[in-house]
């Protein structure tokens, strides 16, 4: 894989994977090679977009076509980050993403309606999937989202109404705090993991943020907003969050069961979260 100067891309960092930069100008190629012209841009969204890339941060992308893909071209494109995944390092590994034609892109009506080709976190097999056609990778892509490649995001769609990111904002946290709760007396699982628990309560931090503002912001700016914003009963499990956040790594973490105090606390906060947002959405609170 070929070396990239940081000129050729000021706003990727190279810490904590100096590797990062060279895995993306290698999808940058080889997505010019399989699209050809039909190829618009290269964009980060996520934590490389907001913020606080870290240790444990999905590498996420979005790639815009000006046509939608066809079987052969989707086998290409799978082949090709078959080989970036072989590369084996973390960023190689963990990149995640969408690829998104011009037209749904600039479709309102197709949002969280339209299914995007799409690569989950480490996979090389391409799947259907409304994961990345959201109001709130929207916002990241024409706000903060980072061109590898193509012209600036904000010309690529308008400004995402508030009102539609606050809903659907308001709609992923009931779903989180419901999928939480499911998993609380069961055996060992996402959510009841260090990982899973800590993630949940700065998610919860980010999304009442966003409720509030109308903007996505990094986990570390929601963090520190909930701290200022929530009342004090709630600021030792954000702050113990923030810790488990920056300590073992995910691999770790993903295999060892939360404290059961912690997770009882985090139920409670998600529950305080969605009453939160549902009184943002009542006129009369």
């Amino acid at each position: 894989m070929r070396s990239v100067t940081p000129r050729l891309m000021p706003s990727v960092p190279d810490e904590p994977y100096p590797e990062l930069p060279s895995v993306l100008a290698e999808l940058v190629s080889g997505a010019k090679g399989v699209l050809g012209d039909s190829l618009v841009g290269v964009y980060l969204v996520g934590s490389l977009a907001t913020g606080d890339f870290d240790m444990d941060s999905d590498v996420d992308f979005l790639v815009v076509v000006d046509r939608e893909l066809t079987d052969d071209v989707v086998g290409a494109l799978q082949a090709m980050h078959r080989r970036i995944h072989a590369v084996g390092c973390y960023p190689a590994q963990h990149l995640e993403g969408s690829y998104v034609s011009r037209d749904v892109l600039g479709d309102a009506d197709a949002v969280d309606v339209r299914p995007l080709w799409y690569l989950d976190n480490g996979s090389t097999t391409f799947e259907r999937s409304l994961h990345d056609n959201k109001w709130h990778v929207r916002w990241v892509l024409r706000e903060r989202g980072i061109a590898l490649y193509g012209p600036d995001p904000t010309t690529l769609l308008e400004p995402v109404p508030p009102d539609a990111l606050r809903a659907e904002v308001s709609g992923m946290l009931v779903e989180m705090a419901h999928l939480f709760e499911a998993d609380l007396d069961g055996p060992l699982s996402y959510w009841t993991s260090r990982f899973g628990q800590s993630y949940a309560v700065l998610t919860c931090c980010r999304m009442l943020h966003s409720l509030q503002t109308g903007t996505v912001r990094s986990k570390r700016e929601g963090m520190l907003w909930a701290l200022k914003a929530v009342d004090a009963e709630w600021h030792q499990v954000i702050r113990d969050a923030w810790r488990e956040r920056e300590g073992v790594r995910h691999c770790v973490k993903i295999r060892q069961r939360a404290r059961a105090e912690s997770l009882g606390e985090t139920h409670r906060f998600l529950v305080h979260g969605v009453g939160l947002a549902a009184r943002s959405h009542d006129p009369g609170s």
